[in-house]
């Protein structure tokens, strides 16, 4: 069974502007040493999923060229979240079974969680599977193949999610192994929330 990832990098970080600066984008910010979507990219495992990095800032093709050789960039102009998800999908393989869709600014998530999504989509690959911490749904989220036409014809504000609350899909949840790896960053608080949690891993 093959599953994609399309890693969703191309949010503007409006509220990371406003107080860490305008021109500053969230996503180069630097999480423990390195960019925070290539510390993204680099926590799903590669053995696992097919990653495709769906952005519309050049700046982060770039460094991503740079520093995550090998990964695809699929660089597009629209600036909603249907935009990103339908040009992410676009670029990954039509043969993926499934498609997990992973915020570029969630750099936590465990190993052992992504394992556990691609486990249960292989006992279930008919319904939607989500991370979740105990029992309240998160991001990231894994679509079945049946949902990818639904998917590419999103518009708008909508993204992924808006299948969820319509009932388009059957969905359940995977629980994540520690309650950080749900943290995302919209501040340079989470920022640095973020980046403490990554010392204590180190240490």
């Amino acid at each position: 069974m093959r599953i994609g990832c399309v890693i969703m990098a191309s949010g503007e970080g409006r509220r990371f502007a406003r107080i860490a600066g305008a021109g500053r984008n969230k996503l180069l910010a630097d999480a423990g040493g390195m960019p925070l979507v290539v510390r993204t990219v680099r926590s799903v495992p590669a053995a696992r999923f097919e990653v495709v990095v769906s952005t519309r800032w050049p700046e982060v093709a770039r460094v991503l060229d740079g520093m995550a050789p090998g990964v695809p960039v699929a660089l597009h102009e629209g600036g909603f979240r249907s935009d990103s998800v339908r040009a992410g999908l676009a670029a990954g393989d039509a043969r993926w079974d499934g498609c997990l869709f992973v915020p570029g600014d969630q750099p936590l998530v465990s190993p052992a969680s992504y394992e556990a999504l691609a486990r249960a989509f292989e006992g279930d690959p008919t319904r939607a599977w989500r991370l979740a911490w105990q029992g309240a749904p998160a991001s990231p989220v894994l679509f079945p193949r049946a949902c990818f036409g639904a998917l590419m014809g999103l518009a708008g504000k909508d993204g992924g999610s808006s299948l969820l609350r319509c009932g388009a899909v059957d969905v359940s949840m995977v629980e994540a192994v520690r309650a950080e790896e749900l943290m995302d960053v919209d501040t340079p608080e989470d920022l640095e929330a973020v980046c403490r949690v990554l010392e204590g891993m180190a240490g």
